[in-house]
């Protein structure tokens, strides 16, 4: 599915993507990580720097991004494994720490592509390069 291309896929990839994880609210395993991070009544510890902080002042994390910081969007099948793991796949942490992680996820999701653009840019040189032989060597035949 080429979303670049295709407005209307870019939206339907977007709608189910958002109304995915406003669902993965209710999966049971995120509470279940969230209950195993509470130290005293609406107190949890952030895993990341071990600090005690209120129930507003924490998020519940994906360990593994969602979408991988590699390869960004793969397929359904590996975002919805992604989006709906097992407890240990989450992590209760603190803002300061997910702003922090999500930061640093940024900047290599930033980097990865545009890593995997210059490399796309290369192979489409490489291919027209490579019909242009073609055709000149069709030519040749004729």
């Amino acid at each position: 599915m080429s979303d670049k291309k295709d407005p209307f896929q870019k939206e339907l990839k977007s709608f189910v993507t958002n109304t995915l994880r406003r669902a993965s609210f209710r999966w049971k395993p995120r509470d279940e990580a969230l209950k195993a991070a509470r130290i005293d009544r609406g107190v949890y510890r952030c895993a990341q720097c071990g600090c005690s902080f209120k129930r507003a002042d924490v998020q519940i994390d994906h360990i593994e991004p969602v979408v991988s910081l590699k390869d960004g969007f793969t397929s359904w099948d590996d975002f919805i494994k992604r989006l709906y793991c097992s407890v240990d796949g989450f992590q209760i942490i603190c803002t300061t720490c997910h702003d922090t992680k999500t930061i640093m996820e940024d900047a290599l999701r930033a980097t990865y592509n545009q890593e995997r653009k210059a490399e796309d840019k290369e192979e489409a040189k490489k291919l027209k390069e490579f019909e242009k032989q073609m055709r000149k060597k069709k030519k040749e035949e004729e």
